[in-house]
C-alpha cells in the first residue's frame, strides 16, 4: 500500500501535468482562431508590386512586391539548390506539419544554455508565413500565431506547393526575391544550372542575406557555402569524400553592379516617401493577411499635384531661412550621416467637407529620416491651440464683445491652481479690459487664461479631445490654455477644418478603396462625422480667425505676401522659438504647418509662426488655387440675430446695463440667443 504522501505527490503531479495541458490547449485553440481570420489564399499568391494611386488615378508609387522577378516552376529548380535549402533551413520538412518539435526543443535548450536567443527553430513553412503575411517583430505572441498559421498552411498545401512558394519568394539580398533572380544575379545562369556549390552559397544567404552576399562579403558567403554542404553530408545528402572536395570550390560570383542595372531594367520601383510608408502602414492595419502579398491598387486620396507644390514650399521656404544671416543652426546641404539636424517641417492638408487628406510633408527628405513629423511627432501647440478654447467658451455664453481683462493673472484667481501660474503677454505688457475677440486676434496669454475659466478646464479638456487633439496623461494645469499641450500637425488641421464646416469634424482618412489583382473590392472607407462645436460657436471664432489675418492681426502677413482668398487661421511660437505653428482654413482645404528641430531647440531669433510657417502656408494654399481648387466665402449660419447684449455677462442686456454703459451691439447665432436678462446690473 502507498505511503498517503507519495500518493499526494502522484496526485498534484497529475493534476499539474493536467492543468498545464490544459493551459497550452487553451492557448493553441486561441491562436488557432486567430489565425483562422488570415485569408489562407495569399500563401498562394506570388507578390506582385502593389500600386498606389492619388485621388485622380495617377501613379504615387509602388509598396512591397516592387520587383519579385518571374517565378519559375518547382520542377525546373536545381535539386542540388533544393537539397541544400532543405538541409540548410528545415531538415525535416518532408516529415513535420509545419512545426518542427525536436528542432524547438534543441533551440529552447541551446538559448537556455547561452543564456540569450542564439538558435531559432522556424521551418521553412514558418518563415514562408511571414513572408505571406508581413509578420514582424520577435514577440512569443507573433511566434505563437505564426506556428498556428504555419499548422494551417500545412493542411491546406502539399509539401511541393510550400516549396514552390517559398523558393520563389525567399529574400536573397541585394534586391533579389526569389532564386531564378539570385541564380541570375549572383551567376548569370537560370536556377535549372546551378552547381552545387553555387546552390549552396545560395542557400546560405538566406539567414542574413545583406552580411552573407557573395557580392560584398565574399569570404563570409563561403564560409556559409561550406557549412551548408557539411549539413547536406550529416543529412545524407553528399558523401564524406564529395564534401571533401566541394568545399574547396570557389564559385565565381559576378560583378554587383551588373545585377544593379539588371535591377533597374526589371524593376518597377519608387523611391520611399512619408505618404507611402503612411499607406503601407495602413493597409498593414486594414488587411493584415496581405500586408505581404502585393498585388493590391490602392487608391488614395493624395493629390500628387498639391503633394509636390507641398515640398517645393517646404524646401525653398526652409533653404531660404537657412541663408539668413546668423543662423544658428547645422543646415540641410551639410547633412552628411546620422540623425538630422537641420530645421524641418510637417504639413497637412485636408478636405473641410470629407476628411479626405490631401497632402502630407512628413520632413525633407526620407532617406535622411523616415520619422513622419506630420503624423507621429506631438509638439507644444502653442497659440494655435486658443481657437479651441475660445469656441468652448463661446459655447458657454461668452460672446466676442464681452469685456475680458487683459491684467496679470492674480494670486489666487484660478482657485484650483495651487502652483499659482501667471502668465506674461508676448509683448511684456499687461493691458485693461477689452472685448473677447482682441485676445484671440492679439493672441493675449492673460485674456486666453480668463476665457479658459469662463469656459472651464473640463470643458476645454473634453472640446479638445473631442477635436482629435486629446493626449493621454496630460497633466492639468492651466496652461494649457495657452497651448503647452502637445498634437500632431496632422490632428491640429483637421480640428481646423470645424471653423470651416459649422462646427463638424469629419475624421480623417487618406485610402478610399483598395482593390486585389482580380479587382474585387477589399475594403472602402466609409466617412465618419460628428459635430465638435455648435454652428453659431463655429461661426462665431471663425469670424474671430478670419479677423486674425486682416491688419492688427498676428497673422497679418499673410495678406501682404499676396494671398486674397477668403481664409482663417492663427500664428503660434513656442517658448524661445523652439515651435512656429501656422494653421488655418479656407472654404474647402484647411492644412496646419509647424516647423523645428526634431531635438527641440531655437530654430532661430525672431521665428515666429508667422515668419517662418505661414509662408509655407501661403505657398501651398496658393498652389492649390492655380490647381483648380476653389475659395469662396465662409457661409454663416441659417439665421443670426442682431442683439443688444451686456458687455460683462454676456447676456440681455437690461436698464442697468444701458445706465453702466454696459450695453452692445452683438451679432448672435439663432443657438447661442441668450435667455436671461443681465443679473450684475
Amino acid at each position: 500500500m502507498q505511503h498517503p504522501l507519495v500518493r499526494l505527490v502522484v496526485l498534484v503531479t497529475l493534476f499539474s501535468i493536467f492543468l498545464g495541458l490544459l493551459i497550452v490547449g487553451m492557448v493553441l485553440f486561441n491562436y488557432d482562431r486567430q489565425a483562422a481570420r488570415y485569408d489562407i489564399s495569399a500563401v498562394g499568391r506570388i507578390p506582385q508590386e502593389t500600386r498606389v494611386l492619388d485621388a485622380t488615378g495617377d501613379l504615387i508609387g509602388y509598396l512591397h512586391g516592387e520587383d519579385v522577378g518571374v517565378p519559375v516552376p518547382l520542377e525546373t529548380v536545381s535539386p542540388h539548390f533544393l537539397n541544400a535549402l532543405v538541409a540548410r533551413e528545415d531538415s525535416r520538412f518532408y516529415r513535420h506539419r509545419g512545426i518542427d518539435r525536436y528542432g524547438l526543443v534543441r533551440a529552447w535548450l541551446r538559448n537556455l544554455k547561452e543564456g540569450q536567443t542564439v538558435q531559432g527553430a522556424s521551418t521553412i513553412t514558418m518563415q514562408l508565413t511571414r513572408m505571406s503575411y508581413g509578420l514582424t517583430g520577435r514577440t512569443i505572441q507573433r511566434k505563437l500565431l505564426e506556428m498556428a498559421l504555419a499548422r494551417r498552411i500545412e493542411k491546406h498545401y502539399s509539401k511541393e506547393e510550400i516549396l514552390s512558394q517559398y523558393v520563389n519568394r525567399v529574400f536573397l539580398g541585394t534586391g533579389m526575391n526569389g532564386i531564378e533572380q539570385a541564380a541570375q544575379g549572383y551567376f548569370g545562369k537560370s536556377s535549372a544550372g546551378l552547381t552545387l556549390p553555387e546552390a549552396a552559397m545560395i542557400a546560405g544567404v538566406i539567414r542574413a542575406p545583406n552580411g552573407f552576399s557573395p557580392f560584398r562579403h565574399y569570404e563570409t558567403a563561403l564560409r556559409e557555402m561550406r557549412s551548408t554542404l557539411a549539413r547536406m553530408e550529416d543529412e545524407g545528402m553528399i558523401s564524406k569524400k564529395e564534401l571533401k572536395v566541394l568545399i574547396e570550390e570557389r564559385p565565381e560570383v559576378l560583378p554587383q553592379s551588373r545585377w544593379m542595372e539588371m535591377l533597374k531594367v526589371q524593376s518597377k520601383v519608387s523611391g520611399q516617401t512619408h505618404i507611402l510608408k503612411m499607406v503601407e502602414d495602413r493597409v498593414a492595419e486594414l488587411l493584415p493577411s496581405f500586408a505581404g502579398v502585393g498585388g493590391l491598387t490602392i487608391q488614395t486620396t493624395f493629390d500628387i499635384r498639391l503633394q509636390g507644390a507641398s515640398d517645393r514650399a517646404v524646401n525653398q521656404r526652409l533653404a531660404a531661412l537657412e541663408a539668413q544671416p546668423g543662423y544658428p543652426n547645422p543646415t540641410f546641404a551639410s547633412h552628411q550621416s546620422g540623425d538630422p539636424r537641420y530645421v524641418q517641417a510637417a504639413v497637412t492638408a485636408v478636405e473641410n467637407r470629407t476628411g479626405a487628406v490631401r497632402a502630407v510633408i512628413g520632413g525633407r527628405d526620407f532617406t535622411h529620416s523616415g520619422f513622419n513629423r506630420a503624423t507621429q511627432a506631438r509638439r507644444p501647440m502653442g497659440s494655435i491651440f486658443k481657437p479651441l478654447v475660445y469656441g468652448t467658451a463661446f459655447e458657454g455664453g461668452l460672446f466676442p464683445g464681452v469685456l475680458i481683462s487683459d491684467q496679470a493673472i492674480a494670486p489666487g484667481e484660478i482657485r484650483w491652481d495651487k502652483k499659482g501660474w501667471s502668465p506674461e503677454n508676448s509683448d511684456g505688457v499687461f493691458g485693461n479690459s477689452m472685448p473677447a475677440e482682441i485676445g484671440l486676434i492679439q493672441s493675449r496669454n492673460t485674456m486666453t487664461a480668463r476665457v479658459g475659466e469662463w469656459a472651464g478646464i473640463d470643458n476645454v479638456l473634453a472640446m479638445m479631445k473631442h477635436a482629435g487633439l486629446g493626449e493621454s496623461g496630460t497633466e492639468i494645469s492651466p496652461t494649457i490654455y495657452i497651448g503647452t499641450v502637445g498634437a500632431s500637425v496632422h490632428d491640429v488641421a483637421s480640428a481646423y477644418s470645424v471653423f470651416a464646416t459649422g462646427g463638424i469634424r469629419h475624421r480623417p482618412y487618406f485610402i478610399g478603396t483598395i482593390h486585389d489583382r482580380d479587382e474585387t473590392l477589399l475594403y472602402q472607407h466609409e466617412a465618419e462625422s460628428y459635430r465638435v462645436l455648435s454652428p453659431g460657436a463655429a461661426w462665431l471664432t471663425s469670424t474671430i480667425l478670419k479677423r486674425v489675418l486682416e491688419e492688427g492681426g498676428t497673422g497679418a502677413n499673410l495678406r501682404t505676401m499676396g494671398f486674397t482668398a477668403p481664409a482663417g487661421g492663427k500664428t503660434g511660437t513656442t517658448n524661445d522659438f523652439f515651435d512656429a505653428w501656422f494653421a488655418g482654413y479656407t472654404s474647402r482645404l484647411s492644412a496646419s504647418v509647424w516647423v523645428g528641430l526634431d531635438q527641440p531647440g531655437t530654430i532661430m531669433e525672431g521665428a515666429y509662426g508667422g515668419k517662418v510657417a505661414m509662408p509655407i502656408w501661403q505657398d501651398i494654399m496658393g498652389a492649390a488655387q492655380r490647381l483648380g481648387y476653389e475659395f469662396t466665402g465662409i457661409a454663416p449660419p441659417e439665421e443670426v440675430i442682431e442683439m443688444q447684449l451686456c458687455r460683462v455677462t454676456g447676456q440681455l442686456a437690461n436698464e442697468k446695463c444701458g445706465t453702466a454703459q454696459m450695453v452692445y451691439v452683438e451679432q448672435v447665432p439663432y443657438d447661442l440667443i441668450p435667455r436671461e436678462f443681465c443679473r450684475q446690473h
